[in-house]
């Protein structure tokens, strides 16, 4: 998928803005405040249907406006045309509309445009709560699973009512709780049966990409535990049907029941699962440099990339911001070589403070002057 052009109306500091990639990568630099991340952010809203920054939509509305626009044209991998525009209002939502299908919703639009982001924030990955790493593989595998995506929209709803009967107590009846229960645990098969695989592709796949951007000095891997389970029920002893699995969560279900009802939420489930980037024996953070940290980070998003790419057999568009700073001279000619490859079949947006350091490695990229 290729970006060839996006028009901002009321977006963060653009009263009215349009840039026509052509089709190309692009650098954008400028100072501080100009509105580099800001296009990045409506790419990303566009792909993905919101900002990757942790905002509300109404704080993406320009000054003294009351709505947000964003429109682009972008052209598919097997050579249509598509217009996608997302338009936010206070007041009244987020609206969708495509050239595909009119209307539709923003569950509908992820995965049209696989797309990857790297931004300062993200080295939560190494270091944040449990809940970012779950975002984070949710996310990649919501763009190229219809069926993750369903089962993810699905356990979101039967986890909220299930939780608000539990704290009802005496008031919910057992079969509106079983219901919700059986729900739970339909959905939560599917999704730990494909975060497990996901892990297994992810890990293949870094493996091979952390060696060719900058050779580690430690194998990095996600790994995967689930510590509502029993370590006799880990991913590892599930065999190759998802029937074992059902019977197992199930079971737990059942076991969990009374703990449950005491504190009045449910203490199982996909929402409880934890990955870690991390060695054999060590998160990563512990046995890397800042520096290497940051190679590591993108060869983890290089990894990301690739497997929507594989899975989707659509380019993904790959959303860079300030990936340079803070690095040595080595490290930073480690990923303008890489970007300069990997732009070949994927289209970067790159940020940036001033352009002198990194256009000359990628020469064949738009330069935007803010």
């Amino acid at each position: 998928m290729v970006v060839e052009q996006i028009v901002l109306s009321n977006f963060r500091c653009y009263q009215q803005y349009a840039i026509n990639f052509d089709g190309r990568s692009a650098v954008i630099t400028g100072p501080n405040g100009a509105g580099k991340t800001s296009i990045l952010e409506a790419l990303h809203i566009l792909a993905i249907t919101k900002s990757f920054l942790p905002v509300d939509d109404s704080e993406l509305i320009r000054h003294s406006s009351s709505t947000y626009r964003i429109e682009s044209t972008v052209l598919h991998d097997g050579g249509s045309t598509i217009k996608i525009a997302i338009e936010y209002t206070k007041g009244i939502g987020k609206s969708v509309y495509t050239s595909i299908t009119d209307s539709c919703s923003a569950q509908e639009l992820i995965g049209l445009v696989p797309c990857v982001v790297l931004a300062s924030l993200h080295k939560e990955l190494f270091y944040g709560e449990p809940a970012v790493r779950r975002a984070f593989v949710d996310r990649i595998l919501s763009q190229y699973s219809l069926s993750y995506k369903s089962a993810l929209w699905r356990y979101r709803i039967a986890l909220k009512q299930r939780n608000r009967l539990l704290q009802e107590g005496g008031s919910a009846t057992n079969a509106e709780l079983d219901a919700w229960t059986v729900e739970l645990v339909k959905t939560s098969v599917e999704l730990l049966w494909q975060r497990k695989h996901f892990v297994e592709l992810f890990n293949q796949e870094l493996s091979l990409i952390a060696a060719s951007i900058a050779p580690p000095s430690v194998e990095p891997m996600l790994q995967y535990t689930i510590p509502w389970l029993p370590s006799e029920c880990q991913p590892n002893t599930w065999g190759s049907f998802k029937d074992n699995l059902f019977t197992i969560i199930a079971n737990h279900s059942t076991a969990m029941l009374a703990t449950d009802s005491m504190r009045q939420s449910t203490q199982w489930g996909p929402q409880r699962d934890i990955f870690t980037f991390a060695t054999e024996t060590h998160p990563l953070y512990t046995v890397l440099s800042q520096g290497q940290l940051k190679i590591m980070l993108f060869a983890i998003k290089i990894t990301e990339a690739t497997i929507l790419h594989q899975q989707t057999g659509r380019a993904p568009i790959l959303l860079l911001d300030d990936v340079f700073s803070d690095l040595d001279k080595q490290n930073t000619a480690s990923i303008q070589e890489s970007v300069a490859k990997y732009s070949a079949k994927w289209q970067f947006f790159i940020t940036a403070p001033s352009s002198i350091e990194i256009l000359d490695p990628m020469s064949t990229f738009m330069h935007i002057q803010l």
